[in-house]
């Protein structure tokens, strides 16, 4: 896995210009950025290879999908269940993150639903878990912000 340290100004570049049009043509980000196609091919390959590009799907508004709420719960988990927990979380589809985290909690659980009532019924499926003890979700009202890591280069 790259860091940022690996990354020069021509992969940045890329980056950016891969952020601002995402369906442009290997030619048209060649134009775009002023650089060579065979170095924009080879660019890409490589952070690919480095896992810094991790995927081409297209970018979904989950409200528009008929997800409207959007929910954090942290969870405290038993010791020795890590990875099966985070394993068992996985599979449920309205579980979009999951973060190892420190504090009061030992997960923090990205969480997308259809309404309140579908948000309890996640909610009820996740807190069943052998290994969580306790849960404490936080309803999001509004989101103010969201940038893509690129946008921090």
């Amino acid at each position: 896995m790259a860091s940022t340290e690996h990354l020069d100004t021509t992969d940045i570049t890329l980056l950016q210009a891969l952020r601002a049009n995402p369906r442009a043509s290997v030619a048209q980000i060649a134009r775009d950025t002023g650089l060579a196609r065979g170095t924009v091919y080879t660019r890409i390959d490589r952070l690919e290879a480095d896992g810094v590009i991790v995927g081409w799907g297209p970018e979904l508004d989950s409200r528009a999908l008929g997800f409207g709420v959007l929910a954090f719960c942290t969870l405290q988990i038993a010791q020795g269940v890590h990875d099966p927990t985070i394993k068992a979380l996985a599979e449920i589809a309205e579980v979009t993150e999951i973060h190892t985290v420190t504090g009061d909690g030992d997960l923090l659980v990205r969480i997308v639903a259809r309404s309140n009532d579908h948000l309890h019924e996640v909610l009820m499926t996740v807190t069943s878990l052998p290994a969580v003890r306790h849960s404490h979700t936080q309803l999001a009202l509004a989101t103010g912000h969201r940038r893509p890591v690129v946008d921090a280069l």
